[in-house]
């Protein structure tokens, strides 16, 4: 059965859709860019046509009684879809140019956390909060690495010579601008909770260290919010930052899947 109460609208180009036979919205803490997935009805293939890399893409979904949330991306790739008269497209988030940005510079006796807010300027985004380190690398170097990837290479550095706990440590593209460090994304936490919108609860589980929870949609919800996850059939009670955020539809279902647990970063 169709969900009458949602309002889905996207936008890929000039392109309008208001119905879709399947989209998804993911971000992931310790990866620098989020995803987006859009399956659309092309029978005679002149979307595949229409559609170009690069083309701006807007996703606003919720529910009828609710502001919806909107995610904005560019489209990274469009490939056939699981059926002959499908066409999937893939987006990617305003945090791509983290991953455009080649990087190519030498630094000597600089602060992990001047280093990283230089890199973030030399791509056009907005500093968000950078946490200090209160370290100093005696030498820094990169040779045409993206910029994500050399931030990455900051934080293994900051790990190996000083032995600080870097794990908790993420650069995510936040409402502020990019942020660096063992923080959560600003915002009030979002309660998930028994009789109200909690539909599934797998506890952390000892091989993943993750623990997932399904519920109907939060479309404002992205990785590294905070969550209050009231289980009353577990007896649990408890605030955990997310790690891992997807929301999914379809014609007649719509979730919002959130993984929480032991940071690897």
């Amino acid at each position: 059965m169709e969900i009458n109460g949602l309002n889905l609208e996207i936008t890929i180009g000039d392109l309008e859709v208001f119905r879709a036979p399947r989209w998804w919205i993911e971000s992931l803490r310790h990866h620098p860019l989020g995803r987006a997935g859009i399956t659309l009805p092309d029978p005679k293939g002149e979307l595949y046509q229409t559609v170009q890399v690069g083309d701006e893409v807007t996703i606003s979904v919720g529910y009828r009684d609710q502001s919806p949330a909107t995610w904005s991306g560019t489209v990274a790739g469009r490939y056939p879809g699981e059926t002959r008269d499908q066409l999937e497209i893939r987006a990617v988030d305003g945090a791509l140019p983290l991953a455009k940005t080649k990087i190519t510079q030498a630094w000597e006796n600089e602060t992990p956390e001047a280093l990283v807010a230089w890199v973030i300027r030399q791509t056009g985004l907005s500093v968000g909060t950078i946490m200090e380190t209160g370290m100093v690398l005696p030498r820094v170097s990169a040779g045409n690495i993206p910029a994500w990837q050399l931030i990455q290479q900051i934080k293994i550095s900051c790990r190996d010579a000083f032995g600080l706990d870097m794990s908790k440590w993420a650069l995510w593209l936040g409402a502020a601008g990019v942020n660096w460090g063992d923080l959560d994304e600003p915002g009030d936490t979002v309660a998930i909770a028994t009789l109200a919108n909690l539909i599934e609860h797998e506890p952390i589980d000892w091989r993943s260290g993750m623990g997932l929870i399904e519920t109907h949609l939060i479309g404002d919800l992205s990785h590294s919010r905070l969550i209050r996850l009231q289980d009353v059939r577990r007896g649990i009670d408890e605030v955990h930052r997310a790690l891992r955020v997807r929301h999914e539809g379809t014609p007649d279902k719509v979730r919002t899947l959130v993984w929480y647990g032991v940071e690897n970063g």
